[in-house]
């Protein structure tokens, strides 16, 4: 962040009354938490977050994971 850009905020930061200042510290500590989850979520494969959140907004029964490879290999 560039010296004119924390001069501006801090003045504004100044201008707010209390309740608001500590009302911005946890809408910027959110703000931190966020990043750091985009940081880390960076390096997974966006067709494993795909899958991830698919499942997640799509609920259903368990996997049968023998299940599944005993059908696996039927197939082959």
């Amino acid at each position: 962040m560039n010296t004119t850009a924390i001069k501006q905020v801090n003045n504004k930061l100044k201008s707010l009354p209390d309740s608001l200042v500590e009302e911005l510290e946890q809408f910027i500590d959110y703000l931190s938490f966020r990043h750091s989850l985009e940081k880390e979520t960076a390096d997974v494969p966006k067709w494993q977050q795909d899958l991830v959140l698919d499942r997640a907004n799509n609920p259903q029964k368990p996997v049968d994971a023998l299940q599944m490879l005993q059908e696996f290999e039927e197939e082959i």
